[in-house]
């Protein structure tokens, strides 16, 4: 656990737009700030706090809840940028995913003050399933978008994963790779295989400005180097609150016929399938926003 952390409401120095509406704040963990978004309840609703996790690539972070956290009307919300990712600070630590779980239980403890109902994408899901298994006292639901840690995404990179990482890490060379990898073009290329009906120009554009801030590139390579994997397979069947799996049944990355291996391991899960590729909560918007509103209330009615 950190020494020293405090949240205040700094003037919003970021260079990246914020696209989810509420206020954008900073957490300062480990000396490092991490930004979040929170948008408030209204007065009288009778719901507890919603937290969404972004997904993780070369140019990740939590715009990709911009037609999501919106339209949650009357929720508790916040959506926070990982350390290393959009506009929360990008110290060149070194970046695993015990570093990113421990990120998130201190996020729910300081910040979040409540059981939260955790939603989550890619190896967002995959960590948020994590916590609730971990830490149930701070987890009253999971909604965890087309996970890793169970079919995929299981194994941390060994020598020559680390070797790969490295080199993204390095001074010259690494800017050289990582500026290759998020290049205009190259953007385009990774969005168009995950929008199963057409790319999204917007999210080009929010993607290419996340991946282009000065030292973007040092979280990433660890994502490239497979330290951010996680091994869920056995957690999540010891899941105890709500659990929503939701996933693209185009989905490329994480494909859909790969949610059989979830469904042996989490039976008592919830399903939910969309037409769209990796991103229901993208290209299937007012669809995903209705289950995850029917979702959220029976959290509460169950707590």
């Amino acid at each position: 656990m950190p020494q020293h952390t405090e949240v205040h409401r700094a003037s919003d120095t970021s260079r990246l737009p914020n696209p989810l509406g509420g206020v954008r704040q900073f957490w300062t963990w480990r000396g490092s700030r991490i930004a979040y978004v929170e948008r408030a309840a209204e007065p009288g609703a009778a719901s507890g706090p919603m937290v969404f996790v972004h997904s993780i690539h070369a140019a990740a972070w939590s715009a990709e809840w911009r037609n999501t956290m919106p339209a949650m009307h009357g929720q508790h919300c916040f959506a926070l940028d990982l350390l290393g990712f959009g506009a929360s600070d990008r110290p060149a630590v070194r970046y695993t995913a015990q570093l990113y779980l421990e990120l998130l239980h201190d996020f729910l403890v300081e910040v979040v003050g409540a059981p939260a109902l955790l939603v989550g994408s890619s190896l967002g899901g995959t960590y948020a399933i994590a916590l609730a298994a971990d830490y149930p006292h701070l987890v009253r639901g999971v909604v965890a978008i087309g996970p890793g840690g169970v079919s995929r995404l299981i194994h941390q990179g060994g020598a020559a994963f680390g070797i790969i990482e490295t080199l993204f890490r390095a001074p010259a060379l690494g800017r050289v790779f990582f500026d290759a990898l998020v290049s205009r073009p190259s953007i385009r290329f990774f969005l168009k295989g995950i929008y199963a009906h057409g790319l999204d120009e917007t999210a080009e554009a929010l993607y290419w400005l996340s991946a282009n801030q000065p030292n973007a590139r040092y979280a990433p390579a660890a994502f490239v180097g497979m330290q951010l994997n996680w091994d869920i397979r056995e957690r999540i069947a010891h899941v105890a609150c709500p659990l929503l799996i939701a996933w693209g049944a185009e989905a490329s990355q994480t494909p859909y016929k790969e949610s059989a291996q979830i469904r042996a391991r989490a039976p008592h899960a919830e399903f939910a399938t969309f037409p769209s590729g990796d991103l229901p909560h993208e290209e299937a918007a007012e669809q995903f926003v209705a289950v995850l509103k029917a979702f959220a209330a029976r959290t509460i009615a169950a707590a």
